[in-house]
């Protein structure tokens, strides 16, 4: 399929996971890719990665929590690439404790980087969508229950799910269609806090995952990857406002 030939687009926290297994999927489809990230050599290797599969990719280092530099780095992509036609909004942090564990400082940290970075590259991204365009803002199941020792991190991505409905109202009238995929558990290291902190060995982890999810088994980054391609493509256009989970069937029997 070549659903994004001609397009740009941007993935934020592309460097490693779900974002590089999107930035490749937009890339193999056709874009080209605005590789975003604060890990240079990883988002270099992105964006290389990025240029094989497709036309020529770059990578941008960019912190989402730097307003300054979040409106600089849209502005130099706009410049070096043209309109932006897709966002994924990806950057994200995770960090475990319950509210008696976490500390101011990590608790704004958590929500600075997953709402207000966010928040800060949506508003920069938007003014150069002149034509319409496509948003689509990553989750979590963990914005739509309650899970324990994660205080910070289920507040801030129910508050990504609210937002992104929000922004689908908002932004409607000028073209831009915005939605939210939210994975379950996905085989990166993003979940290592958690284990961590839960002091869970392999096994453990290999038992958690056949007794909560049905289909007894972590997705994939690509299979994450094929769900924020769809929501971002001509294939969704009556869709906004929505959030996709991608969860394997965890969530039919929480």
């Amino acid at each position: 399929m070549n659903r994004f030939q001609e397009k740009v687009v941007v993935v934020t926290g592309s460097a490693h996971g779900i974002g590089r297994a999107t930035a490749l999927r937009f890339a193999s489809e056709g874009a080209q890719v605005a590789v975003i990230d604060v890990r240079d050599d990883d988002g270099e290797r992105v964006a290389r990665e990025c240029s094989s599969a497709g036309r020529e990719s770059r990578y941008y280092h960019c912190d989402v929590t730097d307003p300054a530099g979040v409106a600089a780095v849209v502005q130099r992509i706009s410049s070096d690439l043209g309109t932006i036609d897709v966002l994924h909004a990806n950057a994200g942090r995770l960090r475990a404790g319950t509210v008696l564990e976490t500390d101011l400082e990590e608790w704004s940290r958590i929500l600075t980087v997953n709402v207000t970075g966010m928040y800060l590259v949506i508003k920069a991204v938007v003014p150069v969508m002149p034509g319409g365009g496509a948003i689509v803002t990553t989750g979590s199941i963990s914005g739509l229950f309650g899970e324990p020792a994660l205080t910070a991190y289920t507040a801030s991505k129910a508050a990504v799910v609210n937002m992104t409905r929000s922004l689908a109202i908002d932004l409607a009238g000028a073209g831009i269609r915005v939605n939210c995929v939210c994975p379950g558990w996905v085989d990166t290291g993003f979940n290592d806090p958690q284990f961590e902190h839960d002091q869970l060995t392999a096994d453990d982890i290999t038992a958690l995952i056949e007794r909560t999810v049905p289909m007894r088994r972590q997705g994939e980054p690509e299979e994450m990857a094929a769900a924020v391609a769809f929501l971002a493509s001509a294939d969704a256009s009556y869709i906004t406002g929505q959030t996709l989970v991608v969860d394997g069937g965890l969530l039919c029997h929480v």
